[in-house]
């Protein structure tokens, strides 16, 4: 699997959606600091408000990349060459946890030291702030497996735009489930779906413990019903 993963690195790296990935990341954090200070609305929390459009745009770019191992044959070449489909899996899913958090990961440090600059940190507990982006990194990494579940499933380059598709619904269903806090069933299924967790971070998320659970087990649902539906899946 070893192997897998550098080829997938390597490949990842010199994609040049990759590296606009990072571009796009960094004019985020930019533009929601500099936006927000100069309404005088900036605070720690604002940087919140960026992770979903930026996963929104990963996943689309994550998707496409998985896709063009069925689009250029080289998956059948992967199982000639004797890789297990198991490894193949799975090695497209680190690869997609790295290519989803280094461009977050890289937002939040900017954002951090923008806010720094610009704000300091008096009156802000940084623990709720470090809690916050724990969610949110769990959360994306979930996302991540979601992208790779569809892309490795989906069989075609069709594969790479579902994700995206997919994140419109979820996105509108975040915006009614702020919209009914007395529902508790609706706030129950927000707590469970990560696109709705990040949405939900522009204040301290006081269920931090229950979100990275929820989360966690996303996660693990999709790589586990992934990998069984590769290793069946019929790729003549």
């Amino acid at each position: 699997m070893n192997n897998l993963l550098k080829t997938n690195i390597k490949l990842m790296l010199c994609r040049k959606s990759t590296k606009l990935s990072a571009v796009f990341a960094v004019f985020m954090a930019l533009l929601v600091a500099f936006t927000n200070n100069s309404s005088d609305e900036l605070t720690w929390y604002t940087m919140f408000s960026g992770p979903v459009t930026l996963v929104m745009v990963l996943s689309a770019v994550g998707g496409l990349f998985l896709s063009r191992d069925y689009s250029n044959k080289t998956i059948r070449n992967k199982l000639t060459v004797g890789h297990k489909r198991t490894y193949i899996y799975l090695a497209n899913q680190i690869t997609e946890i790295l290519f989803f958090c280094i461009p977050i990961i890289l937002y939040f440090v900017t954002s951090s030291v923008l806010n720094y600059i610009l704000i300091g940190t008096n009156g802000t507990v940084m623990s709720d702030i470090f809690r916050n982006i724990a969610v949110c990194i769990i959360a994306v990494i979930a996302l991540s497996a979601l992208t790779t579940f569809i892309a490795m499933t989906v069989k075609s380059s069709a594969g790479g735009i579902l994700p995206i598709v997919l994140m419109y619904p979820l996105l509108m269903l975040s915006v009614m489930i702020d919209e009914f806090p007395e529902i508790k069933w609706l706030q129950t299924v927000g707590d469970m779906i990560p696109l709705s967790q990040i949405a939900m971070l522009l204040m301290p998320d006081k269920n931090a413990a229950l979100h990275i659970m929820y989360s966690l087990i996303v996660t693990a649902f999709f790589m586990i019903v992934g990998i069984a539906s590769f290793r069946k899946a019929d790729l003549k």
